[in-house]
């Protein structure tokens, strides 16, 4: 398992990821920053030297997830790339890069997670997180001192956040997965509950790692829960919305008709609210199938029921 740390002061994590006997690393320094202090030598197994991670001066200019390895491709200058299992974005790099929602525009280093949602649109409304640790939608990849308004980023919460990563990495290693990504709920119940207790300005204490904040899977062995996930677009009268469609299906045997099913996630814009006229939802090549939009979801996103042909080919079930 190979983990990538991008930016500076990667010094403190590499450490906590070596004690937790993750030795496989390589640290991406932006050129144009001060050189980190390297990290010194910790002995491990049978009194060997665990020698340093490479180190690169470089600037990277792109992430890419890709759901078929589950792993991130680094996209660097001149057109090089690399890959690698886990990311761990350091707060410099998050400060500096990554987008803060509100109509922003987008900074230099773009991310672009499960079926080619960028950060930029999945923070459209304001940067949504974990702890300021993880963002669904963006498995395998950690965030030191993201956006968290829950908890003041001060040296001692910066360090539960490195023990909280060393801690989930290790745990996607013991169980032998290839993608840990926190769950929707999980992520949607921490912000309810920060709303809340907004009023309270008291610092509020991070809690361990629990086993329910994530889903580990491996590549191999898991199976989509869809038969269709990715663009579409979503056409009402006089208004079309380009949205990601997850969509399902099953033949009814008693009253032998198809029935399909599914969620509508924005891309871009605000997603229209649920009616009773007829719309119409069409994939890339294909003829658009009417439907009804029965209601908008914790999260903000939209049901979408159908009966008959189904805007996906049935040949792929």
């Amino acid at each position: 398992m190979t983990v990538a740390i991008i930016g500076a002061d990667a010094a403190p994590l590499t450490r906590a990821l070596r004690a937790a006997r993750v030795i496989d690393l390589v640290v991406y320094e932006p050129a144009a920053a001060p050189p980190s202090p390297a990290t010194p030598k910790q002995p491990w197994a049978r009194g060997r030297i665990d020698p340093p991670p490479p180190r690169h001066r470089i600037d990277v200019l792109g992430l890419d997830f890709d759901e078929k390895t589950d792993q991130w491709l680094i996209r660097l200058p001149d057109g090089e790339q690399t890959v690698a299992d886990i990311v761990v974005l350091t707060a410099e790099t998050v400060d500096a890069s990554l987008p803060t929602g509100h109509g922003s525009p987008p900074r230099p280093l773009s991310v672009t997670g499960r079926v080619g949602r960028t950060l930029d649109a999945a923070w459209a409304d304001g940067p949504i997180t974990f702890r300021g640790i993880a963002v669904h939608g963006f498995p395998n990849l950690f965030l030191l001192g993201g956006p968290d308004p829950c908890a003041p980023l001060r040296h001692s919460h910066r360090q539960t956040q490195i023990d909280h990563v060393a801690a989930w990495i290790s745990a996607l290693r013991r169980q032998s997965g290839t993608r840990i990504e926190v769950r929707a709920s999980t992520q949607h119940e921490y912000h309810r509950r920060r709303a809340l207790h907004r009023a309270d300005s008291r610092p509020r204490r991070l809690g361990g790692p629990k086993p329910h904040h994530f889903d580990i899977t491996a590549a191999a062995d898991r199976h989509p829960a869809y038969d269709y996930q990715g663009p579409a677009v979503l056409d009402l009268p006089g208004t079309e919305y380009p949205v990601i469609a997850t969509l399902a299906g099953h033949a009814d045997p008693i009253d032998g008709r198809y029935h399909w099913y599914g969620r509508l996630d924005l891309i871009d814009g605000t997603l229209p609210e649920p009616t009773r006229v007829t719309a119409l939802l069409a994939l890339p090549g294909r003829t658009p199938a009417p439907a009804r939009l029965t209601e908008r979801d914790p999260w903000g996103n939209l049901r979408i029921t159908g009966t008959g042909v189904p805007p996906y080919p049935l040949e792929q079930l």
